[in-house]
C-alpha cells in the first residue's frame, strides 16, 4: 500500500502543489478506504478526505521531515511511498515519484546566483537518484518523458505520463470587483500574463512586447519585485504596463476571461498549466512559445511565438484556432484514474 509524501500541504500552491492536491481529491472519490494514505508533518492541515487516511508523524518539518521522518514512517509501517513534487528521500525509500520537469538539468543557464545554483545542485542530485532508485516515475507530458530519457537514460517503459488539467478553475468564482481595483483595465482591451522572476517564465519578452505596442495595455500579475527587475533591464516606466502584484484566484479568473489575449512566452516547461487555466476561464486567445512541450499540450489551439525570431511582438505569431477545443483533452478525473491503476498495479508502464 502507498503513503503519499504530504509535505507540500505546507507550501505555497503553485503548479506542482496544484497537481498533487487535485489528483488526491479525485483519488478520494474512486479509491476504497485503506487503499491510500497521506503522511504529513505535525500541525500541517489537509483537506477533509472520505476514503484517504491522513496520518501525522515525525518531529521535523520541510526538507528534514521529507528526508528523515517520512521514510522512517514508511519503513516502520511496511508501506511504499508516492512523492509528487520532484523529490524523494535519498535513503530508505521505495515507491513512485512524480518528476514534473528536469529544468535544473536542461537549462543550467537559468541558475546563476548562489541560491539558485544550490537549488539546482540539489535537484540534479534528486533527478539522478530518482532515475536510479524509483520503482516507477510519473511525469506530466511526453516531452518531459523524453527529457528523462535524454538526460538520465531512463527507460521510457519506467515512465507513465499523467497530465495536468483545468477543472479546478470551475470551482473558482470570478471576482467582479477586479475592474474596480484596476480601473485602467477595460474588458477586451489588455494583454494579460502571470509571471515571476524565474528565468524560464521569460518576463523580459512581455516587457519588450509592451514597448513595441505602446497603444495597448499589458497587465502583469505575479510576485517578486517585477518593476525593479524591469528597471534593471532598462525597461522601467513603460506607461502601458500595469504591475498587479499577487492576484486572488477570483481576480485571476476575471482578468483571464476578459483579456485580449493571455501571454505565456515560457522558455522551458514540463507542461505549462496557466494557458490551460486561462482557456478554461474564457480567454479568447492564448499566445505561447513555440516549443515541443507547448505544441504537445496545446496543438492547434494556441497562437505560437517563435522566440528565436520574435524578440517581443504579440502580432508576430502563428495563429491557432478554437482555443477552447483543448479542454476536452485534459481532466483531473481521467488523470486520477490513470494514477489509481498504477497504484493498484493494473496498468502497463509507459502509458
Amino acid at each position: 500500500m502507498y503513503t503519499v509524501d504530504g509535505a507540500f500541504f505546507a507550501q505555497r500552491v503553485s503548479g506542482i502543489q496544484r497537481y498533487s492536491i487535485e489528483l488526491l481529491a479525485e483519488l478520494d472519490r474512486i479509491l476504497s478506504p485503506g487503499e491510500l494514505e497521506i503522511a504529513v508533518p505535525k500541525n500541517v492541515r489537509t483537506p477533509e478526505y472520505r476514503n484517504i487516511r491522513v496520518v501525522s508523524c515525525g518531529s521535523h518539518s520541510g526538507m528534514l521531515w521529507e528526508q528523515t521522518d517520512y521514510p522512517r514512517y514508511l519503513r516502520q509501517n511496511g508501506r511504499k511511498g508516492l512523492c509528487t513534487c520532484n523529490v524523494m528521500p535519498l535513503f530508505g525509500f521505495s515507491g513512485m515519484v512524480v518528476v514534473h520537469d528536469v529544468c535544473y538539468r536542461a537549462r543550467p543557464d537559468f541558475y546563476t546566483d548562489a541560491r539558485s545554483r544550490l537549488s539546482a545542485a540539489w535537484h540534479r542530485l534528486q533527478y539522478r537518484v530518482i532515475a536510479k532508485k524509483a520503482e516507477h516515475i510519473i511525469t506530466v507530458s511526453q516531452f518531459s518523458r523524453s527529457e528523462l530519457q535524454r538526460y538520465y537514460g531512463v527507460n521510457p517503459d519506467r515512465v507513465t505520463v499523467i497530465p495536468n488539467a483545468w477543472q479546478h478553475m470551475q470551482r473558482t468564482e470570478p471576482d467582479p470587483t477586479a475592474f474596480e481595483k484596476w480601473p485602467e483595465l477595460h474588458p477586451g482591451e489588455y494583454y494579460f500574463s502571470m509571471s515571476n522572476l524565474l528565468k524560464n517564465k521569460n518576463f523580459p519578452w512581455v516587457l519588450r512586447a509592451a514597448k513595441a505596442k505602446p497603444e495597448a495595455i499589458f497587465a502583469i500579475a505575479g510576485g517578486g519585485n517585477l518593476a525593479k527587475a524591469a528597471g534593471e533591464m532598462g525597461l522601467e516606466n513603460l506607461p502601458n504596463v500595469r504591475y498587479l502584484g499577487y492576484v486572488s484566484d477570483g481576480e485571476a479568473k476575471t482578468l483571464m476571461a476578459n483579456c485580449k489575449a493571455f501571454l505565456f512566452p515560457t522558455l522551458y516547461e514540463g507542461f505549462g498549466i496557466p494557458p490551460l487555466e486561462a482557456i478554461a476561464c474564457g480567454a479568447p486567445r492564448v499566445l505561447v512559445s513555440d516549443t515541443p512541450c507547448m505544441r504537445e499540450v496545446y496543438g492547434s489551439h494556441a497562437d505560437y511565438i517563435d522566440l528565436e525570431t520574435n524578440p517581443g511582438n504579440v502580432d508576430d505569431v502563428t495563429p491557432g484556432h478554437n482555443a477552447a477545443g483543448v479542454l476536452a483533452r485534459y481532466s483531473w478525473a481521467d488523470s486520477a484514474r490513470q494514477l489509481a491503476q498504477l497504484l493498484r498495479g493494473e496498468t502497463a508502464a509507459g502509458v
